[in-house]
């Protein structure tokens, strides 16, 4: 079904690997690349599809998970690790081909999604799903991204809030505190008082963004998987 999603759109470049077990796919993400699409089957030998969705999330925050399964116990289960979709099986093409279409168009809105940080090294352009949050220090903004690397920018002449507006006109982005701004993809719990984030960080969450950055949270994670 793949290979015949891939012929209907002859420009998509659709690359396809397969692993023998999780632990393969693991340890390939570990050394190697990271993929933009995993379909995983929940019920295997060794650990299941759900624990080693939550070892790719540690790996990889950005690729989109779709489980494949014969059992529909585990649907709550997939939103720990941000599944895309479930799908029970046996898959067919009016479930699936929606499914990958509204990815490629996710992946399509993404790439027109870029941010220009003027950096002392000069300017650099940043898309908008590499950032995972941003800090306001000594009137820098530190921008934390998705690979492990920080980019700092030129010290601030206005407000934190005025230097990170472009990001902020994004559904994907919020203030969370006066100096701290994060991307909602990459939020996993919103706690009383902090946000744990998909890789594990905490940032602080302010009583008076609370209500706003739940809500846009739960509207963001809605409008994405529909």
């Amino acid at each position: 079904m793949l290979q015949e999603y891939n012929s209907l759109y002859p420009d998509l470049e659709l690359n396809i690997t397969t692993f023998a077990s999780g632990i393969e796919l693991l340890e390939h993400l570990r050394t190697k690349n990271s993929f933009d699409i995993y379909l995983l089957d929940v019920i295997m030998p060794g650990e299941n599809g759900i624990e080693l969705g939550l070892g790719i999330r540690e790996l990889d925050q950005a690729g989109h998970i779709i489980y494949l399964t014969t059992s529909p116990d585990f649907a709550i289960d997939a939103y720990q690790v941000k599944a895309f979709d479930y799908m029970l099986k046996p898959p067919n093409k009016n479930r699936l081909f929606p499914t990958l279409n509204a990815i490629m168009e996710q992946f399509r809105q993404e790439k027109q999604n870029f941010v220009t940080i003027k950096s002392r090294d000069g300017l650099r352009r940043l898309p908008h799903h590499c950032i995972i949050y941003g800090e306001l220090v000594k009137r820098c903004v530190q921008y934390n991204l998705s690979d492990g690397s920080v980019l700092e920018s030129m010290s601030l002449r206005g407000s934190f809030k005025d230097a990170v507006k472009p990001l902020l006109n994004n559904q994907r982005f919020v203030l969370c505190t006066f100096s701290f701004f994060v991307n909602l993809s990459f939020v996993d719990m919103i706690e009383p008082t902090s946000l744990r984030l998909t890789n594990g960080k905490v940032l602080p969450l302010s009583r008076a963004f609370r209500a706003k950055v739940t809500q846009q949270w739960l509207d963001y994670h809605l409008e994405r998987r529909y």
